[in-house]
């Protein structure tokens, strides 16, 4: 019985994550590692699904394919991994290599082609198997820091190949950085779990700078922490390297009651389903009020992660009587260098939840289990099931209309609340012209400083605009009518010395949907950055011809609101 009770266990992991054998493969780069970002690191909305590695700072440095294999796709982008390339191995793996300033042999030569085929910038092809066979040790491309990357490095990932889930390359045995320094805890979170209308909202009781007294670190100034039930723990914390600086997220933490394991989790690999699963992984609350990151303990009804261990009471604290308890925390990183944090919680009755009973009318409960549907005489709100981690409080009112909005000014649910999937939204114009309808869209307002970001929108049959957002905020309908913004910023109209010509593309608030270049009537690639606001056509003989002659460029540019710019240039090349 126990045998088969072992073997379904390890059918049942392998379905997740197949054992492989460890590989030999070659470092992509021919200079030292150093990495600036490890994997499982916490960014907005996901986890980091493989290692930064730096290049000296500039783009250029060769890339080189770290096993046989084929092409399996090829990705290019304004935003997101910016150029990067996919090598299926016959292990079952795929590795991945993003930021690319430009691809090499080969490679390079059908990706221009498929773009000139296609006369567009942006490519996400998966390439036939036969089509791209690369050796170990190809040269495949060129580190740079293209796509939504802010310097020169090469994003570098190992994939299971059937699941496309990153693996941790170090954890895999397959990169080990010289790295001998423990993660360093920052500040400690004592939560509790509060009651509004029977709905638990998580409160902030105690935190407190961490400092290393001796052989471990402990909070600075409070050795035992008054506590109520139940409790959840947070700690914000990051990894270190000796080569630099970074900030590196943690890859093991473990915390213990008395000494009994009662939380933990290992970023050894994830599926990228379970990416933004992340906004549960830690306080989002205190993320987005005080800008602090802790991991929490606790875990949420609606979290699906499926890297937590030996998770007990859902990682909550219940203390039974008024003694005082030890806490210990172990935070390691990928290659088990380890760092323990100890302190001390004590039940006691100054601390206590609070439990509060408001207005149903105006406070609607959402549960996380059913879609939520609210409606108003201009605005309507849809949330899919299963878009919360726990249940919610919901309500819904209008301050006026702001200048130049063409409807009311909408704030609904709580911005600390975070949504998993995107919530459709409705909002109805009052007295929009019948010509400003194709620029209309509808806008979400900075709190802080009534800024506005672009959110899309289209019109039903009703007559309102809807949209899909990521979050709860403000909202209104709002128009832009104005136009891209292109030109070329250069003293002299003669190219015929340079490389490359750079046109300045710009939009002031809905963002570049399209832009397209032409010279002499005819469509040439120009690769479009949106980080630099411009677009830049690296000059070919091949297509330019004789050096000398007198050019004419045409730019067509056209932002999310469907406003046109046609720009022409003259220059000699």
């Amino acid at each position: 019985m126990i045998f088969k009770k072992i073997l379904t266990a390890l059918f049942f992991s392998c379905l997740f994550f197949p054992v492989y054998s460890q590989q030999n493969y070659r470092f992509p780069l021919d200079r030292t590692l150093s990495m600036s970002a490890n994997f499982g690191e916490l960014r907005t909305n996901h986890f980091h699904a493989g290692i930064d590695l730096r290049v000296g700072g500039a783009s250029g440095a060769k890339v080189y394919a770290i096993e046989a294999g084929h092409v399996s796709r090829i990705y290019v982008s304004g935003t997101g991994y910016g150029k990067a390339l996919y090598i299926e191995h016959p292990d079952g793996h795929t590795s991945v290599y993003a930021h690319l300033d430009r691809f090499a042999g080969k490679i390079a030569e059908y990706v221009e082609e498929y773009q000139y085929k296609r006369q567009r910038f942006h490519v996400n092809d998966y390439t036939d198997t036969t089509l791209l066979p690369v050796k170990k040790g190809d040269l495949i491309g060129y580190a740079g820091n293209t796509g939504s990357s802010f310097g020169a490095h090469l994003h570098f990932e190992i994939r299971e190949s059937q699941l496309q889930a990153p693996l941790n390359p170090v954890t895999k045995g397959y990169i080990t950085p010289n790295d001998n320094i423990p993660p360093k805890f920052h500040r400690v979170a004592i939560f509790t779990l509060d009651t509004i209308n029977d709905v638990t909202r998580p409160r902030l009781l105690k935190s407190e700078t961490m400092v290393k007294k001796t052989k471990n670190y402990a909070p600075e100034k409070t050795s035992t922490f008054e506590v109520c039930n139940p409790i959840f723990i947070g700690i914000n914390a990051n990894d270190y390297q000796p080569e630099n600086t970074s900030r590196h997220g943690i890859y093991q933490m473990k915390a213990y009651l008395d000494n009994e394991l009662f939380y933990s989790f290992n970023m050894d690999g994830f599926e990228f389903k379970y990416t933004k699963y992340i906004n549960s992984f830690i306080a989002f609350d205190e993320l987005t009020d005080n800008k602090i990151t802790y991991i929490k303990t606790y875990i949420e009804d609606g979290n699906k992660i499926p890297f937590y261990k030996s998770i007990k009471n859902k990682g909550l604290i219940i203390l039974k009587d008024t003694l005082p308890h030890n806490v210990k925390i172990e935070l390691f990183d990928d290659l088990q260098n380890k760092s323990t944090a100890e302190f001390r919680i004590r039940k006691s009755a100054k601390v206590a939840t609070k439990h509060q009973t408001v207005n149903p009318a105006q406070f609607i409960t959402m549960n996380r289990n059913i879609a939520f549907e609210y409606y108003e005489d201009s605005l309507e709100v849809y949330i899919e099931p299963e878009s919360l981690y726990s249940n919610a409080l919901f309500k819904a009112s209008k301050t006026g209309t702001p200048a130049g909005a063409y409807s009311t000014l909408w704030n609904f649910g709580y911005e600390n609340i975070p949504l998993h999937n995107l919530m459709k939204l409705k909002i109805k114009p009052a007295e929009l012209p019948s010509h400003l309808r194709e620029h209309a869209f509808i806008a979400r307002q900075n709190k802080k400083d009534e800024d506005i970001s672009h959110c899309g929108g289209r019109f039903d049959t009703s007559g309102f605009l809807v949209t899909d957002v990521s979050s709860f905020g403000s909202y209104f309908i709002a128009v832009d009518t104005v136009p891209p913004r292109v030109s070329v910023k250069s003293k002299s109209n003669s190219f015929s010395a340079a490389s490359k010509l750079t046109v300045t593309l710009d939009d002031n608030i809905s963002g570049i949907k399209s832009c397209d270049g032409y010279i002499d009537g005819e469509w040439v690639l120009f690769e479009h950055d949106p980080k630099t606001k411009s677009m830049t056509y690296t000059f070919s003989q091949k297509q330019m011809g004789v050096k000398g002659k007198k050019r004419q460029l045409k730019v067509v540019a056209t932002d999310n609101c469907n406003n046109n710019t046609e720009f022409l240039y003259e220059f000699i090349y």
